[in-house]
């Protein structure tokens, strides 16, 4: 008689635990594999974790991970509409911090976090010291040129992060090195950290929000509001009706090229004429419709100008 095979002893083992669940109650079946499926490609596409790590977590082989995002293309099979609840369970509690410290994991979460603290004015060497990562790897990493980083350094980061946005570097660093590091980080285009939104930060595919560039040089904030105002300016806006004339900055050179910005970007769009919605325009701008009139009038030129040179 020949010998049985593994396969076989396989599906008998499973057929008798199913069984003995079904007779305690127990047995869950098949679930919708949606939810574990866009877990693992969430985890394997913002984190860079691959299958066989996210498996090994799991309990599963990697193939069956790969298998439930991709499907099998050699053999023409779809990903599956159904899993095991045991590997749908299995599969949802894995999270990048069940990787070993030394993984390489995504750096674009590390990267905007340094990056969101060099604009709140914290230097470089003092995120080193309360990170505890030496502050030539933070110095890379901040500028963008690391593509993955160790998970250590990455969880370290993200701890220094909440605890040093939450205070004031003035306070804790010398005060030239912070208005340095602010100036640098307003240079370079970097974002703040409320320009994320809850776990977003991590995500390659999110993009900060979009902000017209302030009327104060040394503003360094941006906004959510769709009017794409800093909170200050909003109250400001409320006060006054306008933000024309706030600092000497604000020039018609600097007003065009928001109107540009805006145009080229998110243009308001009236949809029953389908053309621009200057008023609408002018609140993004951060001023009244009469004001935005004004202000055109004195540069010479109109929105169908700007329009099309943006």
């Amino acid at each position: 008689m020949s010998e049985v095979s593994a396969l076989v002893l396989a599906r008998r083992r499973y057929e008798r635990q199913r069984d003995k669940a079904i007779r305690a109650g127990t047995w869950r079946g098949l679930v919708d594999a949606e939810d574990a499926r866009k877990h693992v490609r969430e985890l394997h596409r913002i984190w860079l974790v691959s299958y066989d790590a996210i498996g090994a977590v799991a309990g599963i082989p990697g193939t069956t991970a790969k298998h439930l995002v991709e499907g099998s293309p050699l053999r023409q099979l779809p990903p599956p509409a159904r899993i095991t609840a045991r590997t749908s369970d299995a599969l949802l509690t894995v999270t990048v911090d069940d990787m070993p410290d030394n993984y390489l994991v995504n750096a674009i979460g590390s990267t905007r976090r340094m990056q969101a603290l060099a604009i709140a004015g914290w230097p470089v060497q003092q995120v080193s010291e309360h990170a505890e990562v030496d502050w030539t790897n933070l110095k890379q990493i901040r500028r963008g040129e690391r593509v993955k980083v160790l998970l250590r350094v990455a969880r370290r980061i993200r701890d220094a992060h909440e605890e040093l946005i939450q205070l004031d570097p003035y306070a804790h660093a010398d005060a030239k090195a912070v208005t340095r590091t602010r100036q640098q980080a307003v240079e370079r285009k970097w974002h703040p950290a409320a320009a994320w939104a809850g776990d977003a930060i991590d995500d390659p595919a999110v993009k900060p929000w979009r902000s017209v560039p302030c009327s104060i040089d040394s503003c360094i904030h941006g906004s959510q509001d769709e009017r794409l105002l800093c909170d200050n300016h909003i109250d400001r806006l409320r006060e006054r009706g306008t933000l024309e004339g706030l600092r000497a900055q604000r020039n018609s050179k600097v007003l065009l090229e928001n109107i540009r910005f805006i145009l080229a970007t998110d243009p308001p769009i009236d949809p029953e004429t389908e053309e621009i919605d200057e008023e609408l325009l002018a609140e993004r701008l951060g001023m009244t419709d009469e004001a935005l009139k004004r202000a055109l009038l004195r540069a010479k030129i109109t929105i169908e100008r700007l329009r099309e040179s943006a």
